[in-house]
């Protein structure tokens, strides 16, 4: 007997799902038919090199294709979903080939050979709404409302709830990913550089820089310290203190985003990452339905200068480090975000599905995960703890320096900082840690 993969053991539920949503926002919002197109091929300014394709999220919200440009699906209420396939007769570039899948019976699937083609297929779009991206040539077409604001939102709020195929889909990106992890450290203990980590990391994985969910942060020493930090240093560096390493693989167009950091020496560094993640499990462990996001957001903001107030780093409380802004200093971004097909998820500070938001508080302006804790929300758990830079250098001039024991930060500068990131379904019995289950 073939075996049943896990996609195909929940697909059929998760398209009757898609068919109860996607029917219900055209009829609420008085539209025939929805046009969503997966995106173009761009090239370099002045150059015909182009860039990595990924296809836009409303169009792989509907049909699990990632490498599909120039593609559509065509919606209407109470028919097949017509996937307009872009083939054309290209031997310069790799012609997407459509094979027989668990997903594949649900749509009426048309090859087309010119881009131009689709639009034969749009019929009266008077009353038809476009989702995407438009080009230039899509804009001379008559698609109906292009991306109309209120039915986007309505589409929003619904994805930020995942169905069981959604929530495997980012089970089995969390299983994929924690290999790439493993590799990583075993690589970075080995005292490799920041692209041999990386490297090693895909290679675990087994998926191409496009295929994974983001561009991986491999940041060694200093750089952990740049919370975006991209770069690809081919180099050992002199004396190797620690490595923060965010990075993720993807499945079936869904997401991971899990951070690890190690010290590649036992002290001062090694003994706060064991102190941020005994606090970040016990904030997982908080994700309890009916609980405001904001709510533990401002806790992890509470729970941080704890940590460097045990250790030395602190000579102030961690309550008036808190009330004072010194802790913002050390996590200066958001405790966590929702995770789907987007690795920053949509609809986490909707209100609900007519667009409107919650107010952000003027207090916690960067808090922008505002919604509250529901079944079936994935969302990422992910503290830390930085000494950048110019962070420090505000906190040396201003009026609260006496509160910082500089001669220890001086020693944990060179180790950048800490994140540690975990994937979190919800469910009515408490959260599921996918990702410490994963690896």
């Amino acid at each position: 007997m073939r075996k049943q993969c896990f996609a195909e053991r929940y697909y059929a539920d998760h398209f009757s799902h898609l068919q109860k949503r996607y029917d219900r926002a055209l009829e609420n919002h008085r539209i025939d038919k929805l046009l969503v197109y997966s995106g173009a091929v761009k090239t370099r300014f002045q150059d015909d090199l182009p860039y990595p394709f990924f296809p836009a999220a409303q169009f792989k919200a509907i049909v699990p294709l990632i490498n599909a440009p120039e593609s559509w699906v065509i919606w209407q209420a109470g028919n097949k979903p017509i996937l307009l396939l872009y083939q054309p007769e290209d031997y310069w570039h790799v012609v997407p080939q459509l094979l027989e899948s668990y997903w594949t019976p649900y749509f009426t699937i048309v090859s087309i050979v010119e881009k131009e083609q689709a639009s034969e297929f749009f019929g009266d779009t008077q009353h038809s709404a476009f989702l995407g991206e438009p080009n230039r040539h899509i804009k001379e077409w008559i698609a109906g409302q292009y991306n109309p604001e209120p039915l986007i939102a309505e589409l929003n709020w619904h994805r930020s709830y995942k169905t069981l195929y959604e929530q495997a889909c980012i089970r089995e990106a969390n299983k994929t990913s924690s290999k790439g992890h493993i590799a990583a450290r075993q690589a970075f203990y080995h005292r490799a550089s920041e692209l041999d980590i990386a490297l090693a990391f895909q290679q675990a994985c087994q998926q191409s820089e496009e295929m994974l969910a983001y561009p991986s942060i491999v940041a060694v020493n200093q750089h952990a310290a740049i919370l975006h930090y991209w770069g690809r240093d081919s180099s050992v560096p002199g004396r190797t203190h620690s490595l923060l390493i965010d990075a993720a693989a993807s499945c079936y167009g869904y997401a991971a985003d899990i951070t690890r950091t190690y010290s590649f020496y036992h002290g001062l560094f090694a003994d706060l990452i064991t102190a941020l993640d005994r606090v970040q499990r016990e904030l997982v462990s908080k994700h309890q339905v009916g609980v405001r996001y904001f709510d533990l957001n401002v806790l992890a903001l509470h729970k941080i200068p704890v940590i460097l107030e045990d250790a030395g780093v602190l000579k102030m409380s961690a309550t008036t480090a808190v009330e004072c802004g010194v802790a913002g200093h050390f996590l200066p971004h958001p405790l966590g975000h929702f995770l789907g097909l987007q690795v920053h998820d949509v609809g986490a500070n909707q209100r609900d599905a007519s667009g409107a938001l919650i107010d952000i508080d003027p207090n916690y302006p960067r808090f922008r995960m505002l919604r509250t804790i529901e079944p079936n929300q994935v969302v990422t758990v992910e503290p830390g703890i930085y000494f950048i830079e110019p962070l420090l250098k505000q906190l040396q001039q201003g009026k609260h320096r006496n509160a910082i024991d500089w001669a220890l930060v001086a020693q944990l500068r060179s180790c950048g900082g800490i994140r540690i990131e975990d994937n979190v379904l919800i469910t009515e019995d408490g959260p599921q840690n996918l990702t410490r289950i994963a690896m």
